[in-house]
């Protein structure tokens, strides 16, 4: 069991820069998953398809602010309060089954509840997977310089900076505003490419600053190219097209990046080999 670190106020302060750089990012992220839910409209698709859609597009329309300023208090809530955004307990035990018998599940109200937590924990954990697919080198030194600073050999299992951290804030903000899961799936393809998009560049951030502090500076920072949605690059504060939504379209710029087998996240444009450790 990992040991309470002592506080680093550099630390801390990575923390909240990390914060602010998601809370900032999430205006765009939010309109950029509103546009992209009106492209659907215009392909053709099977009745219920299309429903879901319209769904999807008049829920966004009604909740949309909601679910950002949800988000932005939920990031907020966990820098402050150290709430964990993990909560095992909700999970079944192990060998049972979204589906098992009522005895077996301590009554069917809590059956019901076990499949929604199961749903929840299934959606969140593809967010992530999304995100670290893309920003796994970022992260990988973010954790290193953070672990040095609290003087422990890794940062907790669920310290904020982790992708299923915010990947549960985003997804309690979309259900506490009156969005459903259903209409999450819908919207999943844009939902990965833009957290992926926006943590990478947090985390980027977050590195550039704490190298200025003198944090492990032989960590080299990795060469970072902010990508417009059309995949490609942009220089730093470059706009993103307007019609930006590719990932509603499955071009291949919205796919997640490939790895290789250790987790890492293969050679791709914007991260020179000459820069791997």
């Amino acid at each position: 069991m990992a040991t309470d670190a002592p506080p680093s106020p550099i630390a801390g302060q990575a923390r909240r820069l990390y914060t602010e750089a998601l809370v900032k990012g999430l205006p765009t992220l939010v309109g950029q998953v509103v546009t992209g839910s009106r492209y659907l409209l215009d392909k053709p698709a099977e009745y219920a398809t299309a429903q879901r859609r319209r769904d999807l597009v008049q829920g966004l329309h009604k909740h949309a602010r909601g679910w950002l300023q949800g988000m932005a208090d939920g990031l907020r809530h966990v820098l402050d309060q150290g709430v964990s955004a993990s909560h095992p307990g909700d999970l079944p035990p192990a060998g049972s089954a979204p589906g098992a018998d009522a005895a077996t599940r301590r009554g069917s109200t809590l059956a019901l509840v076990d499949d929604d937590t199961i749903e929840r924990e299934i959606l969140t954990s593809r967010l992530a997977l999304a995100i670290m697919d893309r920003a796994s080198w970022e992260f990988t030194d973010l954790r290193s310089r953070i672990a040095m600073l609290e003087r422990r050999q890794e940062v907790d299992t669920h310290d904020m900076l982790r992708a299923h951290v915010l990947a549960r804030v985003a997804l309690d903000a979309w259900r506490n505003a009156a969005l459903t899961p259903q209409d999450w799936r819908e919207a999943q393809p844009a939902l990965h490419e833009e957290f992926a998009l926006l943590v990478e560049e947090a985390y980027h951030e977050t590195n550039r600053w704490l190298i200025e502090q003198g944090v492990l500076p032989e960590v080299d920072l990795r060469p970072f190219i902010r990508r417009t949605r059309d995949g490609a690059g942009a220089a730093p504060g470059a706009d993103a097209p307007a019609g930006a939504a590719s990932a509603w379209h499955g071009d291949s710029a919205a796919q997640p990046s490939p790895t290789t087998s250790s987790g890492s996240a293969a050679l791709r444009p914007g991260h020179d080999a000459s820069t791997r450790p």
